[in-house]
């Protein structure tokens, strides 16, 4: 990155100077790509695979098929495998080439609550869908049963009691992250969205 000097420090007869950065600033639109691609490099160079349709997801295979499976999210990394032993390698080599802290086993992930036992691995969403509850007050309101009501065919309302169009996008695109570990809700949450760019009141007590 190259940053110049402004022209009004300039004085009469001075060289104008270019500076060179010797790394990325934090909080720059430059400095996400800067830093995956010094992470990027960085898993090359251990014998990682990048995964052709997610970028950010790096194999690594080894003898008698181990595999370490990493996971990236800005400056977060999850990983699993099935050998405790590159598990061991992979944070002696990450602790050497960077300054990283193990959190130990994943407990909670953005916005996923994990739960890992002798029976298996399990993932909810208990505290994201509260807080959603709340962020729009509904932490008080009565529970259904059903996600929609039997026979209802939602369709443009135009003389329907205009909504915020704000609150209901928000609405929505809370519920599209709820999806993650609701695949239940998909047909519902993608038959509302569908009218994110004018909805009415009709179309909020069915998101609701």
């Amino acid at each position: 990155m190259f940053v110049e000097q402004p022209r009004g420090y300039e004085r009469k007869g001075e060289e104008h100077k270019v500076y060179r950065l010797k790394k990325a600033l934090y909080g720059l639109k430059q400095a996400p790509r800067a830093w995956y691609s010094r992470i990027e490099t960085y898993f090359v160079k251990e014998g990682f695979e990048r995964c052709n349709c997610e970028h950010t997801l790096f194999i690594k295979t080894g003898n008698e098929g181990t595999i370490l499976i990493v996971s990236l999210y800005v400056d977060d990394l999850i990983f699993t495998g099935n050998s405790e032993s590159l598990f061991v390698k992979f944070k002696n080599s990450m602790k050497l080439e960077f300054d990283m802290t193990d959190l130990s086993k994943m407990k909670y992930f953005l916005g996923v609550e994990v739960l890992q036992n002798s029976d298996g691995i399990y993932i909810s969403q208990k505290k994201y869908a509260k807080d959603v509850l709340e962020r729009f007050g509904m932490e008080k309101s009565n529970n259904v049963k059903n996600l929609i009501v039997p026979g209802v065919k939602l369709m443009k309302d135009e003389e329907g009691a205009k909504v915020n169009a704000t609150v209901y996008k928000q609405l929505v695109r809370s519920l599209m992250y709820l999806t993650a570990t609701r695949p239940d809700l998909m047909y519902v949450v993608c038959l509302i969205s569908r009218f994110m760019a004018n909805p009415t009141e009709i179309h909020l007590q069915a998101a609701k």
